[in-house]
């Protein structure tokens, strides 16, 4: 917001009445106020609201979760999935929990596509101050994060089901070992599966305050 003249920013402060009631009004940032007391501490509290209801507050905090959490725990949970295949070659598998490593292998190379094609490229875009995100552009971040998300509770699904007391596998059933193991792993996918469900819900909040500015300053 550029700065304005005593003259600009009483009419600006005052829009929509027919005479300007207000005066002495002073500028911080992008806001207009008049300071009743010279000790009230408004300042600080102008600093807080312009940070708390910033745009850019969504960009910052998206790209330090990502960059902390998310890729450190992707890759861990890649090393969890890729060692998993050791653990079946060690323990022999019939013809019906072989559909269990097809799935994990499967996951495996979802997560992995996840972890090169939407975060890496999301936390690319975040950080790069010559470009602008669009509405569009966060929807298309929410979408893939969701889309993982919910194939990622399509696996937990299974794995639940399938390491359950009652389930079992002819020939064999999964003895403890292969039940402590299998929980293990479930546990990993559901950390991960959280740190995306919270960039889902920063996102959508991001994309909801950006239609909003949007529509104000269509309005305007």
């Amino acid at each position: 917001m550029p700065s304005f003249t005593d003259t600009e920013l009483q009419m600006k402060f005052c829009e929509g009445f027919t005479f300007f009631p207000f005066k002495s009004l002073e500028q911080h940032g992008t806001l207009i106020y008049k300071s009743y007391a010279g000790d009230d501490n408004l300042k600080k509290v102008l600093e807080w609201s312009s940070k708390e209801h910033s745009l850019s507050q969504y960009i910052t905090k998206i790209s330090k979760k990502i960059k902390r959490q998310d890729l450190p725990a992707a890759s861990e949970l890649l090393q969890t999935l890729n060692d998993a295949g050791d653990w079946w070659e060690a323990h022999p598998l019939s013809r019906n929990n072989s559909l269990l490593a097809k799935k994990l292998q499967e996951y495996h190379s979802l997560t992995n596509i996840y972890h090169q094609k939407t975060l890496l490229p999301t936390i690319a875009k975040l950080t790069d101050k010559h470009r602008s995100i669009s509405v569009k552009g966060i929807m298309q971040m929410e979408e893939d994060m969701q889309q993982f998300v919910q194939d990622t509770d399509t696996l937990l699904n299974f794995l639940k089901d399938q390491t359950g007391k009652k389930s079992s596998y002819a020939p064999r059933m999964l003895d403890a070992e292969d039940r402590e193991y299998l929980s293990k792993m479930a546990s990993a996918i559901e950390a991960f599966r959280a740190l995306q469900e919270r960039n889902v819900y920063l996102l959508d909040a991001w994309k909801t305050h950006q239609m909003i500015h949007n529509s104000r300053r269509a309005m305007n």
